[in-house]
């Protein structure tokens, strides 16, 4: 007996994530839906398609609209975005907001900022329709389930104000953990303790019933710096019309060994320049988009894919590494073990690298989402 509590005491302690007690969190809300003819008609605005901008009316009328819900709900931190751009958040001191030709990046302090504002352009017609709430306070796992809990309910009022059918809005839960993997060699000592439990089950923990049908996604993005480092070493012929080959295939090989020798047989290295974004698909379709590449897959497929997508004529400025997580890869309702072994194959590949840890970082990006319609 004493046997098999030890073992199962140290399969335990496998699903533990040690990260650094300076990691950065990020839990946001996006809720969205078409712009159709027919939430046109159901805000009772008319489009004088004549005028300079004939859609203004239309989402100050809508962005109004939010506002009072999310005023009613005491969400101190919300959005309505209507740019045909893909919304992405990220932990800053400072507050702002940047746009690319394809992306809309909102910088944000879970700690000290908060705002309503509206991001449109009264002359285009947007595709959708967003709507991004932002978390708030000191610990946002521990209060995730509320605030989920309370964006749904203002989500829901939105949606019978408008006058919408059932499921129109879908609504995407997205958390993420952000930290330099080799944080202690800079000096970082202390740590805190994770084990990233699956999210609808760490609701429930709390109390939080995800009702109906939902998805959900795991996976962690490493962004890994293109240093001097990376380069010695590699011989790179500028005459070619593909000089940066060998480099770039010398990097997949050490990817690719260190997955193998960690039990990773999901994953996808990027050295084009494009930011990549993860979906549920089960048709798993790879679509590129301007500066973004969405990566769909299937956690319920477990085959084995590691793969790449790279341009051997551009040298990036940095590597994105995409670690999918599969059906499998959870134990007892967690992806703790999965996070480490993602964990000890970049330390490996590092190693293979020659990686300089206490000067060169590796950014890790632990992401969970859920999706459901309201």
């Amino acid at each position: 007996m004493k046997r098999a509590s030890s073992i199962v005491r140290k399969h335990r302690a496998s699903e533990k994530v040690y990260v650094p007690a300076n990691a950065r969190d990020n839990h946001y809300i996006i809720a969205e839906m078409p712009l159709t003819d027919t939430l046109i008609k159901l805000m009772g605005e008319e489009i004088k398609l004549s005028s300079d901008q004939p859609y203004l009316k239309f989402y100050q009328s809508l962005a109004k609209l939010v506002w009072d819900v999310v005023e009613e709900c005491n969400i101190e931190h919300a959005n309505f975005v209507a740019n045909n751009r893909l919304v992405r958040v990220r932990n800053s001191d400072e507050q702002q907001v940047l746009h690319t030709d394809k992306q809309s990046f909102f910088f944000y302090n879970p700690m000290n900022n908060s705002t309503f504002k509206g991001y449109f352009d009264g002359a285009i017609r947007s595709n959708k329709v967003k709507f991004l709430f932002l978390a708030t306070g000191e610990n946002l796992r521990e209060g995730a389930a509320k605030f989920h809990q309370k964006v749904y309910k203002a989500v829901r009022e939105i949606s019978q104000r408008i006058g919408l059918k059932q499921g129109e809005l879908k609504v995407r839960d997205h958390q993420h953990l952000t930290y330099d993997i080799f944080a202690r060699e800079k000096g970082s000592r202390e740590s805190i303790s994770h084990t990233f439990r699956e999210i609808s089950t760490r609701y429930l923990q709390q109390e939080v019933v995800i009702e109906g049908d939902y998805s959900a996604v795991t996976y962690a993005v490493v962004s890994v710096p293109m240093t001097r480092r990376l380069l010695k070493g590699t011989e790179i012929d500028y005459e070619d019309n593909k000089p940066f080959s060998l480099l770039y295939e010398k990097i997949y090989q050490a990817f690719t060994e260190s997955n193998l020798k960690n039990h990773i047989n999901r994953a996808t290295m990027i050295a084009n320049g494009l930011s990549p974004i993860v979906r549920y698909d089960e048709n798993e379709r790879v679509i590129v988009n301007g500066d973004i590449i969405s990566l769909g897959y299937n956690p319920s497929d477990a085959s084995g894919k590691i793969n790449c997508q790279w341009e051997a004529e551009k040298l990036v400025d940095t590597i994105r590494l995409v670690f999918f997580a599969t059906d499998l890869d959870q134990s007892h309702k967690t992806y703790g073990k999965f996070v480490n072994q993602v964990v000890k194959s970049v330390e490996n590949m590092a190693e293979i690298l020659d990686w300089k840890r206490d000067k060169d970082y590796m950014l890790m990006r632990m992401n969970q989402q859920l999706v459901r319609r309201i």
